[in-house]
């Protein structure tokens, strides 16, 4: 969320510059970058809430047995965020933002348990960073997931395990700035009088939720068990900004987007222990992620 708090903070100085120092048609041009901005945000946040849905083992096999099958770990994603719209509007006050793209972070816990009867595992995760306030910036953000597969082979010392799966995931966030427009502009053009504003305050809050139809492949071997998946999914995202000093609150609540993605990586098996790697691709929106795990799996 760094990255997100110091993009934030840029904007906070473009809001406070266009609504001081810019006429009124560049201040309805400035929130129509906003506005855009929003759609790019429910473009990227299902890619963001489903990296690190996966496990390199396409089936992880039975509670009932000896051992019994489960595994408990963390992990770590990015994904990518485009920014182009934010570019926009910051370059419609005078200021600039170096990039078009940033990495949106994932982070969780997970753990998922094999079935009994049939062949089929359960995978639950989730991730929580409670709201907490550094340098008047608040930030808050969770993520949660579940999902089930059945094997339609259960892999063995010469075939590889394949099966195919259904998930759910839900991402939440906001990030806000409270901060006084008396010391962020310079009121210094022509027939300008020093105003007295109150402090004010620019959020941007998230959310998603996606469905995902899932197939994968894996082959286990000595130490590592590399995999590959192809996936379908329908989401919902809204994103909404606001800015108290304009009394404005703007949201967009996108369209059923459709995403197709490819995944693949390795897990590098040190005895229980599992490390996992993961890359992935949505061939509709153009988004990338990367995920890094590490669990404890019998």
């Amino acid at each position: 969320m760094k990255r997100l708090s110091s993009f934030l903070l840029t904007l906070v100085l473009a809001a406070g510059f266009a609504s001081a120092q810019t006429p009124d048609e560049t201040l309805d041009q400035f929130n129509a970058a906003l506005e855009d901005f929003l759609v790019e945000i429910n473009t990227a946040l299902p890619d963001n809430a489903v990296v690190g849905g996966a496990w390199s083992d396409a089936y992880i096999g039975q509670i009932v047995g000896i051992p019994p099958h489960f595994g408990a770990g963390v992990a770590a994603g990015v994904s990518r965020f485009p920014v182009t719209a934010l570019k926009t509007a910051i370059e419609l006050t005078g200021q600039d933002l170096p990039v078009e793209e940033l990495v949106l972070p994932n982070f969780a816990i997970e753990g998922r348990i094999g079935g009994f009867l049939l062949p089929f595992d359960i995978g639950l995760r989730g991730g929580l960073l409670p709201e907490f306030t550094f340098d008047d910036v608040t930030i808050g953000y969770m993520n949660i997931g579940a999902d089930i597969r059945y094997a339609l082979l259960k892999g063995n010392l010469a075939m590889p395990s394949v099966s195919v799966g259904l998930g759910y995931y839900y991402t939440s966030g906001s990030v806000s700035y409270m901060f006084d427009p008396n010391d962020l502009v310079d009121f210094n053009y022509p027939g300008a009088e020093e105003p007295n504003l109150p402090d004010q305050e620019l959020a941007i809050d998230f959310s998603t939720q996606v469905i995902e139809a899932k197939a994968q492949i894996s082959k286990g071997l000595i130490i590592a068990t590399p995999y590959l998946g192809a996936a379908a999914s329908l989401s919902m995202s809204e994103a909404t900004y606001k800015l108290i000093n304009q009394t404005k609150t703007v949201s967009t609540a996108d369209d059923p987007q459709l995403g197709m993605r490819i995944y693949g990586g390795t897990s590098f098996n040190l005895l229980l222990l599992k490390i996992d790697l993961t890359g992935m691709y949505n061939i509709l929106s153009g988004n990338w992620g990367a995920n890094l795990g590490a669990r404890i799996q019998l």
